[in-house]
This record gives C-alpha cells, sequence and structure tokens, in this order.
C-alpha cells in the first residue's frame, strides 16, 4: 500500500490562554528598565514562547502515545511527529486519511485554528525545514531553508549572535544531508570557544564573532554542501544515530 504523509500546523494565537493565577509566578520577568512583573498569558514569540507547553498541547491534539491514553492513541501502523505546533502523520495513505480527520476533529473541539501551510495525503511533505519524498525514500532540504542559509551574511563579518544562528543552521543541514562534521571540527570547535567567552561574560552578543580564517573557510564549505542540497536516499537497512538538533538561538 502507498504511504502518504500529512502535515498540519496550529497558529500561535491558539496558545495564548490565560494562566491560571496561582500559577502565574512561575512566570515572573523584569522588563527593560527592571520593573518586576507577573504575566497573565503565557510569552509568546521565538525568543520567550513556552515550547514544552506548546508541544504537550499539540501532541494531546494529535494523539500522541506518550500523552494520551492508550486507547485514543494513534495505532502502531501510523507515525505521528509533533514540533512546538507542528503535526506530521506518516503512514499507509487510507491510515493517514483517517487519522487526519481525527485530528482536526481533536482542533475543532478546542478551536484550534490551522495555517496555511497544510499538506494533505502527499508523498512528499515538508516539515521542520525538510523537504520528505517517501516515493523514492529521500531527504533533502526545503527550498525556504537553503534560502535562508544562503542569504546570512559572511562568517568575516558575523556578531557572536549570527555566528550562533550560523552554526545551528549548518549542523541541523549537515545531520539532515549525512554530511560527515568530523571535516568540520575546527569550525565546531571555533565556534564553541566563542560561544564559551560570551557565557563567561568575557564578549557579548554584539561583538565581532573574530573566527580563524580556516575556520571561515571550513564554515563557508557547508554553506556550500547546503546550497548544493543533494538529495539523500535512506536505505531500509541503514542505522541512524539519534540526535536533538534545535533552531534555537542564543534566546531559547
Amino acid at each position: 500500500m502507498a504511504e502518504a504523509v500529512s502535515c498540519l500546523d496550529f497558529k500561535a494565537s491558539f496558545f495564548q490562554v490565560s494562566l491560571l493565577r496561582e500559577t502565574r509566578h512561575f512566570f515572573r520577568c523584569r522588563v527593560e528598565d527592571g520593573t518586576l512583573v507577573e504575566l497573565t498569558r503565557p510569552p509568546m514569540g521565538c525568543k520567550a514562547g513556552p515550547e514544552i507547553l506548546q508541544i504537550i498541547i499539540t501532541s494531546a491534539i494529535a494523539v500522541v502515545t506518550t500523552v494520551v491514553r492508550p486507547l485514543w492513541a494513534a495505532p502502531p501502523s501510523v507515525r505521528v511527529d509533533v514540533w512546538i505546533d507542528n503535526i506530521r502523520i506518516a503512514g499507509s495513505k487510507s491510515d493517514v486519511t483517517l487519522r487526519e480527520a481525527q485530528v482536526l476533529r481533536n482542533a475543532d473541539s478546542c478551536r484550534a485554528s490551522l495555517g496555511e501551510d497544510r499538506e494533505s495525503g502527499a508523498t512528499q511533505c515538508t516539515f521542520l525545514g525538510v523537504q520528505f519524498d517517501r516515493t523514492h525514500r529521500a531527504v533533502s532540504l526545503s527550498e525556504r531553508f537553503v534560502r535562508f542559509v544562503c542569504a546570512i551574511p559572511a562568517l568575516n563579518s558575523s556578531t557572536i549572535a549570527g555566528m550562533e544562528v550560523v552554526a545551528s543552521r549548518f549542523l541541523y543541514a549537515a545531520a539532515i544531508l549525512c554530511t560527515c562534521l568530523c571535516d568540520y571540527r575546527f569550525f565546531s570547535k571555533a565556534v564553541r570557544r566563542r560561544l564559551s567567552a560570551l557565557n563567561w561574560g568575557i564578549v557579548q552578543e554584539t561583538s565581532p564573532a573574530n573566527l580563524p580564517p580556516a575556520a571561515i573557510g571550513l564554515g563557508e564549505g557547508l554553506r556550500h554542501i547546503i546550497g548544493n542540497n543533494r538529495r539523500r536516499i535512506i536505505n531500509s537497512t541503514e542505522k541512524a544515530s539519534a540526535a536533538i538538533i534545535t533552531n534555537a538561538s542564543l534566546h531559547g
């Protein structure tokens, strides 16, 4: 039976629920003038969003086995992946169609609005910057991800904050394209040293990265590989190690 995949995403406004009064002290922070404030709603945005809470809510709507009771969980024949407000359902076309309908009913019951980036029952889809081709069992980077990386300013003019964003994208792309990072260990080591200096307060986010020329050359080499975006075929017998890689930058 042909394999298919559906991708759904929720609008960020759905997660703007009121915090219980007895829990609001957990969401205290200081504003720019130093005043201590207590939030009545979870903070939103890529710099301060409560990602764990969003993942749990989205997982419940997607009926992920680790969150809901087995009676309501998705069957083993269907794989459900969740990240923040994104859901990816993979399996046979009939199973995916049934599971997607259930997720949509769950979303409707709690008045969750879906975003425009939706793909239903397709053999190809984009999820978290990765293009999945289930017909040829291949993966590659999405066009949007590649454009973003290629548009990043040169590493020799980067700040500490910009360097960290670049490095996180490079490592993510290398994992998808199965690029051997051992060849780029000097670049990774140079980035780690700069971030360590930031952590110790020696430099600031806006300070120049000042990467060594050799590290810059390796980093630009990684950018070139990402720009080529050569499709990677996934073999059924291939053993892949697990990795947790995030797009998150210095602010979470």
